[in-house]
């Protein structure tokens, strides 16, 4: 292997490795700050979000990225320390990069399908790093001096000279538990769901700030009763909306403690906001991603009518990632919740009392106009708006009940 190939493996490897670790934080993000919008989030063709929060995003819950990281560190320590072979003899380096190249890109032709056949999205990092395995494969294949036949029966005498060097051996198990460390410690989505359950108390200045910026907020009045409580919150919701889903169970243990400590203070109502056109004529273009909110959110209404209501929320939230694969690859979405419908609620003419539903759908959305939201989920607290520069995390939330429970 020439300097020049084995630099230019380096090169395209280390070049991977900026690309999958910009979608390993993207793909963190995403998981920790569900008002966290990326920059390569253009439109619903462009989106990095819709790939990686769909089940072709992880494998066992942790990120494909992670792995692209892996890999491509793996390809770039291989090509920069595996020494020039000896006079006479074949260096095996460039050999075992093809055959980690080949895997690779097998790996992202199923992933690049995924993505332009079945989702309908191109995410801009994930075409970088394809680009770099392609790359490596190319310039692998054109420097193998070693028949892959033979790599086998060399690999236990490579890993042996590997052993042999202390600081190769040193590197090799620095990588190793760098990237079971980073895989094991990576927030899942259920974990980062779940977090608010072990909310950390706010400094007393972190208090003092809240409490004054609180109390110089605008608020709309939204025209709900507060039904005998002290604090209405207001969530305008859409059923496939990933943001919704995970402030969903954020806020849920906060809002069943309230109404186990104090019954009735707390007045917690859903409105719909869904971003599709078939029951938002404020929305103006087709999102694909949403093709069946409108569908979702007739669903939980008709649930409600019998008692039904938690059963269906948490079917909705716990399959919001397949539903939206069906609607982006346009394979019924909709007629999946139909189906789950029939199932759970007995309904088997969806379509005529989805009819019925559908002019309080509107209102709500109506009302979401007026109150001039501009995205899911949005909240209001006693109609000061919490979602106008991102959502409150569940520990300000919390303070924002107990001020206006103080009123």
């Amino acid at each position: 292997m020439t300097p020049r190939t084995r630099w230019s493996l380096v090169a395209l490897a280390l070049a991977g490795v900026a690309f999958a670790v910009s979608s390993t934080w993207v793909h963190y993000r995403l998981l920790t700050d569900p008002s966290y919008v990326s920059a390569c989030d253009i439109n619903a063709t462009f989106s990095c979000a819709q790939a990686y929060l769909t089940r072709f995003g992880s494998v066992f819950g942790v990120p494909v990225a992670i792995g692209g990281v892996a890999w491509f560190a793996l390809v770039a320590l291989i090509a920069a320390l595996v020494p020039p072979a000896a006079r006479g003899s074949s260096n095996p380096a460039a050999s075992y990069v093809f055959v980690l190249a080949a895997i690779a890109l097998a790996g992202v032709l199923k992933l690049a399908y995924a993505s332009y056949v079945v989702l309908k999205v191109v995410c801009l990092l994930c075409l970088g790093t394809y680009i770099c395995v392609l790359g490596i494969f190319v310039v692998s294949a054109m420097a193998m001096s070693v028949p892959i036949v033979h790599l086998p029966r060399r690999l236990p005498g490579d890993l042996r000279s590997l052993a042999a060097r202390p600081r190769l051996l040193a590197i090799a198990v620095l990588y190793v538990a760098g990237v079971v460390t980073i895989g094991a410690i990576f927030p899942r989505e259920m974990q980062t769901q779940t977090q608010a359950a072990d909310t950390t108390a706010l400094t007393q200045d972190e208090q003092t700030q809240f409490a004054a910026a609180w109390a110089q907020q605008p608020r709309v009045e939204l025209g709900i009763a507060a039904a005998g409580a002290k604090v209405v919150i207001v969530k305008f919701n859409d059923w496939q909306c990933p943001g919704c889903k995970t402030y969903h169970y954020q806020y849920k243990p906060l809002l069943e403690s309230y109404a186990k400590s104090d019954p009735g203070a707390v007045n917690y109502v859903l409105k719909d906001f869904p971003l599709s056109p078939k029951c938002n004529p404020f929305m103006t273009a087709d999102k694909p991603d949403h093709r069946s909110a409108c569908e979702a959110a007739a669903a939980v209404r008709m649930a409600r009518d019998r008692g039904k209501a938690d059963d269906m929320i948490e079917w909705l939230f716990s399959n919001q990632e397949h539903l939206v694969e069906l609607n982006m690859a346009g394979m019924g979405g909709a007629e999946a919740i139909k189906a789950k419908v029939k199932e759970m609620l007995g309904i088997s003419d969806f379509d005529s009392e989805y009819a019925l539903k559908l002019p309080a759908i509107r209102q709500d959305v109506a009302d979401g106009m007026a109150a001039k939201i501009t995205g899911t989920p949005a909240y209001f607290v006693n109609g000061v708006n919490t979602s106008s520069s991102g959502n409150l995390s569940p520990a300000y939330l919390e303070m924002a009940i107990k001020i206006e429970m103080k009123k």
